[in-house]
């Protein structure tokens, strides 16, 4: 029961994550700050870590692929976001 309302959050930060995504890249697009790239960059590989952590649901026998990929993720979104706050234009 809790594994099954913590899969369905985080599909749902999931979704929220991709819609933010869409929305910073159209600012992106209308701006062409590489700011918001970066952080539309982030975002996007948020909504990628949260998919393939509940990709379990469809691919029971994962393994530790999987984890050590969504740790990579992690080390590569904060990496965007230090860089999006570091940048200058």
């Amino acid at each position: 029961m809790v594994a099954d309302v913590d899969e369905i959050i985080r599909f749902l930060s999931s979704i929220l994550a991709l819609l933010i995504f869409t929305i910073s890249i159209i600012a992106y697009h209308r701006e062409r700050r590489k700011k918001l790239f970066l952080v539309s960059l982030a975002f996007f590989f948020y909504a990628l870590k949260g998919f393939l952590k509940i990709s379990d649901i469809f691919i029971p026998q994962k393994g530790d692929f999987i984890e050590i990929f969504a740790n990579l993720l992690d080390f590569i979104i904060l990496a965007l976001f230090f860089m999006a706050i570091i940048m200058d234009k």
